[in-house]
């Protein structure tokens, strides 16, 4: 199959010269995702020069046209032939499939809550969107003592049960469950966004567990320490790198998030496309006894830690929480659950992420329920990881990096005990 493309003023024209079976359907798909990746959210399919299609060009084609419409964007086929028009007719695809008509590619757009003011974004390595949200901010509940991680002192004491509402950010070491008897043996990382709930069970599974609100149901979770955010958020961030090969660090983003708040320290959640993650998660809970050696000690770390020292996971969606600080002024509550983003002098923060299949995201303002809701939805989470710098090699700080999406920022203030 040979394919051409042909960029017009608000979409592109792909051009398909051959047959659309098994064959070639992955070469279509491939295609088409990196255009989506790229940000081309109108495609139009010529397939005046397809002369035979298979159930498995179909299904590309329906795909395609589900994945854009999910994020307001259009995916449609123009001029197919006889033999194509005629398999399509009779799967009843045809009229799906087909372009707008002049007086729908006219209607009004999805309503969505007008932002204060749009204004552009520039940095060094990005660029993009800032919408003033209006939010008036967040407040940060504090829960237990992060430095009982060291030596894995946790009892049933140190256990809360959290609820966690739409409105909230969290994030922390939790496990599902109903009591920390319950729990004992599978206390990890969990991360709380949009009414969803995703915990890194620690004992040595590969997979996450979530709970997602569903009506008046509002999902819990049993935590030995955690920061959760409840409020606004006051800006959204839409980034894209000016050059694909040097990606947005996680610190750049905390220092944008810091200087767009004008706040010591905020509450952010980042969805974009994974240039590589480099982080730890726990293999085991630290709850289920005392260990003097775990799980920071030498050589027990090999057997408690799991932590990447390449990047994982490019190409992933991924969502990530957190709470970011200027380290100079900090709330001291905050700083024993905070630590360097990358280089010294630079933010701090306490960070996790859950990558998840790619999916992308609607362009312009976009709310994080609507957004995120579908990824935890979807089932595909592959894991919590608490991201953290590589700063073994002096002057070579590693971290995280994403390629384009967007960051939701809300200025915070410190609250009460949970």
């Amino acid at each position: 199959m040979d394919i051409t493309s042909l960029q017009l003023t608000d979409q592109v024209v792909l051009r398909a010269v051959g047959r659309l079976d098994s064959h070639w359907a992955d070469h279509l798909t491939r295609h088409l995702d990196e255009l989506v990746r790229g940000g081309q959210h109108r495609i139009t399919l010529d397939l005046a020069g397809i002369d035979y299609i298979s159930s498995m060009g179909i299904r590309v084609l329906v795909s395609f046209h589900k994945k854009l419409k999910a994020i307001d964007g259009r995916f449609a086929i123009e001029r197919p032939s006889e033999a194509v028009g005629k398999v399509l007719q009779m799967a009843g695809l045809l009229a799906l499939l087909a372009p707008a008509s002049p007086e729908d590619s006219h209607a009004a757009p999805p309503a969505v809550a007008t932002p204060v003011l749009s204004r552009a974004l520039s940095s060094a390595s990005s660029h993009g969107e800032v919408f003033d949200l209006g939010g008036s901010g967040m407040v940060c509940r504090i829960q237990g003592q992060p430095e009982m991680l060291d030596g894995c002192r946790f009892t049933a004491a140190d256990c809360r049960t959290l609820s966690l509402p739409l409105s909230s950010v969290g994030l922390g070491l939790g496990a599902l469950g109903n009591s920390f008897d319950a729990c004992r043996d599978y206390f990890g990382e969990f991360l709380a966004v949009a009414g969803a709930v995703v915990s890194q069970p620690g004992n040595g599974s590969n997979n996450c567990d979530y709970l997602s609100a569903e009506g008046d149901y509002v999902p819990e979770i049993q935590s030995l320490y955690s920061l959760v955010c409840e409020g606004q958020f006051s800006h959204l961030v839409r980034f894209e790198p000016r050059d694909a090969a040097h990606p947005s660090g996680l610190t750049e983003l905390a220092e944008t998030a810091l200087s767009l708040s004008g706040a010591p320290a905020v509450c952010f959640v980042i969805a974009a496309e994974s240039a590589g993650l480099i982080g730890a998660s726990l293999r085991r809970s630290p709850a289920a006894g005392p260990d003097r050696e775990a799980p920071f000690g030498f050589p027990a770390m090999r057997d408690w830690l799991s932590f990447s020292t390449e990047r994982l996971d490019a190409g992933a969606m991924v969502v990530a929480a957190g709470v970011v600080a200027d380290g100079a002024r900090c709330p001291e509550a905050l700083r024993p659950f905070l630590r360097p983003l990358g280089v010294v002098g630079g933010p701090i923060g306490h960070v996790h992420g859950v990558p998840f299949r790619y999916k992308p995201l609607a362009k312009g303002l976009i709310d994080p329920q609507r957004s995120l809701k579908p990824l935890f939805d979807s089932e595909s989470g592959q894991g919590v990881l608490h991201l953290l710098c590589d700063d073994r090699e002096p002057g070579r700080v590693e971290e995280s990096r994403f390629l384009r999406g967007a960051c939701w920022v809300a200025p915070l203030t410190v609250g009460t005990d949970s």
